[in-house]
């Protein structure tokens, strides 16, 4: 498998968690077309924030264009939820994720799950390191509000959203906590947000289909 896909000059990169093994060899890179996890988590915000572009602005995300990566390779073994300090190896993919950051600058970049987003927070040293299983999806959502409301053209801007565990059993409680209302929807909640603010950007961001 691959463990990053498309164009890294271009604004928006989408960061995911590693596959099991036993997929690796059968999966063409990080967002397989095939694998049902992309169009549940990935899918349905894609969606929702190309719709609300579209009745803004008549214009459409060109998404054929957007660098996927897997956020460290199989062969390092992922942390467990409770560590705070990480092996050398990790350190390693943090070290080169940051300086695939500090080349290529693109503006947006949507973690999906709590632990990629630690590892992205991890690129910069002025943050606390945590363990990723210490982020509720309250926190995330707050972490994502303020990532809309201070986003910033000019440096790369890092947007926490949730990974399969917005389908689990608790699927209705996860989505009230990110978005910190009753009844909310995480999906609708947070492909509005982003295309708002890709609306607001329209003639700075390369972005678009066409």
């Amino acid at each position: 498998m691959n463990y990053e896909e498309g164009n890294k000059n271009f604004p928006i990169w989408i960061l995911s968690d590693m596959e099991p093994s036993y997929l690796e060899e059968n999966l063409k890179g990080p967002f397989d077309y095939r694998h049902p996890a992309r169009h549940i988590v990935c899918t349905s915000v894609f969606n929702v924030i190309q719709h609300h572009i579209y009745k803004s602005i008549q214009k459409r995300l060109d998404e054929d264009s957007f660098c996927y990566f897997t956020t460290i390779p199989e062969k390092v073994e992922k942390p467990k939820i409770n560590d705070v300090i990480w092996e050398n190896g990790i350190q390693e993919d943090i070290a080169a994720l940051k300086k695939e950051m500090d080349t290529y600058r693109p503006a947006i970049i949507l973690s999906f799950g709590a632990f990629t987003y630690e590892l992205l927070r991890r690129t910069r040293e002025d943050n606390t390191a945590r363990s990723y299983g210490s982020w509720t999806p309250s926190e995330l959502g707050g972490e994502f509000k303020a990532c809309v409301n201070e986003f910033d053209i000019n440096t790369v801007n890092f947007f926490p959203l949730m990974d399969r565990s917005i389908v689990g059993w608790r699927f209705l409680e996860s989505h009230e906590q990110f978005v910190g209302k009753k009844n909310a929807d995480y999906f609708q909640y947070t492909g509005r947000e982003i295309a708002r603010m890709l609306v607001t950007y329209q003639d700075e961001l390369d972005v678009w289909m066409g």
